[in-house]
């Protein structure tokens, strides 16, 4: 993906991030909707169970006055004999209908034998009750039967005197206007929460976006920062003040802007020295192919040669000395450059067991051979017998640039000492320690920062990296270092976890 691509997609992504008071706005409007629709929708039941409940209520109000009032009359209309006939019954009923009109909600159809007669009502009721398809429903019980007119509500009841039956009552009401007016409900809160959505969706539009508003700020700002010009001003990004999620946001930015800044430093500061330290080899490399041009071009007469030969070839021999070392002396900034970069990555390192005594065994052996005199490897039957966690070659890598450099930097005959010791929190230390003058304090404060030396100049000058690759190699394998110096000498302690499976009985010796 090329830069431009990869900037115009950036900048989509910060387009599509600007629509946030959009996408809050619909959310928001989302919510109020389906608040809106389920409170019109409990309205409207609300309403219609309460219709329903309100009919069955005067059902049942007109059955106890029917069966209160029908028996006088029925008794009124009965012969000397107390036999009611047919007509008799039919009269008791008429004059009942008489007393008792229905209501605007309901009717009342009395059958007797062979007869239906009907109380005033509403005119479907009273139609619906005059046809053929009149719900007759079940004896005692209000309930909800279709018919031609909707939904009704019957009551069916018998009635009886002194235990004679003359005939039933049904008592009829309409479930059809409680609906209307639920529906009526339904419709009118759902055009006022339209309007109110409408309204309250303008409202969010403009205060989501004014909410929001410090993000885009920040936005703008974070584009505006010229990554090339952090290490000499850092910007202040706005909102850091706030106390809401703005301000977390802005804080960590601005935190961000920071390290950027500090690490851009680094790297100019690494630039600026890596460019110092290779070019000073490369100029006496130069220098000296340049005297080896102009001795290898030296003429001379006869009984001159075997002389002039003899001088260019201890000057040749003197050349490549000097070449050969400062080329190692570049390998040698290269192999630590490499080091420190590499070695502070977790990833690069190995996490595996590592048996003390043969660590020290190893920095012995590697001692001997670079032929390094006043170095005293603690034995091996001495060391803990334990088990750490880390990476081996790294960890006689570190041990080793430690004896080097107290070697490089300790007048001769500077004793150099190399031990493991246990600690109290369980941890082992492995020490360098040496028996020179110490550390400068303004020296011992930056001792592990890259290309910090105490010899400037000279064959043996370093590239002050060696402390650097310890501080990497050794932070990533989990360990920490500790740097003690003073008059009497000064001492690097680099510790590491014990592995979870060594215990305090050195279970972990091989």
């Amino acid at each position: 993906m090329t830069h431009e691509t990869t900037r115009r997609t950036t900048h989509g992504a910060v387009r599509r991030g600007a629509a946030l008071h959009v996408k809050l706005t619909a959310v928001a409007l989302a919510v109020m909707a389906a608040t809106l629709t389920g409170a019109a929708l409990a309205t409207a039941e609300l309403i219609r169970v309460g219709d329903r409940t309100s009919l069955d209520q005067l059902l049942l109000d007109e059955t106890a006055v029917l069966q209160r009032d029908l028996p006088d009359l029925v008794v009124q209309q009965a012969g000397a004999d107390g036999v009611l006939t047919s007509e008799e019954a039919a009269l008791a009923a008429n004059a009942y209908l008489a007393l008792h009109d229905g209501s605007a909600r309901h009717i009342v159809v009395l059958l007797t034998e062979g007869r239906r007669q009907l109380s005033s009502g509403p005119s479907a009721l009273v139609t619906l009750a005059g046809s053929e398809d009149v719900p007759l429903g079940e004896p005692g019980r209000v309930m909800t039967v279709p018919s031609a007119l909707g939904d009704v509500r019957v009551l069916n009841t018998p009635i009886e005197v002194g235990g004679q039956r003359i005939g039933t009552a049904l008592l009829l009401g309409s479930l059809e206007p409680g609906r209307a007016q639920a529906l009526d409900a339904l419709q009118r809160i759902a055009l006022a929460g339209g309007v109110g959505l409408l309204v309250g969706g303008a409202v969010l539009v403009v205060a989501v976006r004014r909410a929001t508003a410090p993000l885009r700020h920040l936005a703008q700002a974070a584009r505006a920062v010229d990554l090339a010009a952090l290490p000499d001003r850092v910007p202040l990004l706005p909102g850091v003040a706030r106390g809401d999620e703005v301000g977390v946001v802005a804080h960590e930015v601005q935190r961000m802007l920071d390290r950027i800044s500090r690490d851009e430093a680094q790297r100019r500061q690494l630039l600026a020295a890596v460019s110092h330290e290779l070019r000073t080899p490369l100029a006496v490399a130069q220098g000296h192919l340049e005297v080896f041009e102009l001795t290898a071009g030296r003429g001379g007469t006869d009984q001159d040669d075997d002389a002039v030969a003899a001088r260019a070839a201890d000057d040749a021999a003197a050349t490549a000395a000097v070449l050969r070392r400062e080329l190692d002396r570049l390998r040698r900034i290269v192999d630590d450059l490499t080091s420190v970069t590499r070695g502070g990555s977790a990833d690069e390192a190995a996490a595996e067991a590592v048996f003390v005594p043969d660590l020290l065994a190893a920095v012995a052996e590697r001692v001997r051979g670079l032929g390094l005199t006043g170095v005293q490897v603690q034995d091996e039957r001495a060391a803990p017998a334990v088990v750490v966690v880390g990476d081996e070659d790294r960890m006689v890598q570190a041990l080793l640039n430690l004896v080097l450099n107290a070697c490089t930097h300790t007048p001769p005959g500077t004793g150099v000492r190399v031990a493991a010791r246990r600690r109290d929190d369980g941890w082992v230390v492995l020490e360098v320690a040496d028996d020179g003058p110490g550390l400068d304090p303004a020296i011992a404060d930056v001792a592990f920062e890259p290309f910090v030396t105490t010899r400037a100049s000279g064959d043996t000058r370093g590239s002050g990296l060696g402390l650097s690759v310890v501080r990497s190699v050794t932070q990533a394998q989990g360990g920490t270092v500790d740097l003690r110096t003073g008059p009497t000498g000064t001492t690097v302690a680099l510790a590491f976890p014990l592995d979870d499976g060594d215990d305090d009985d050195g279970a972990g010796v091989r």
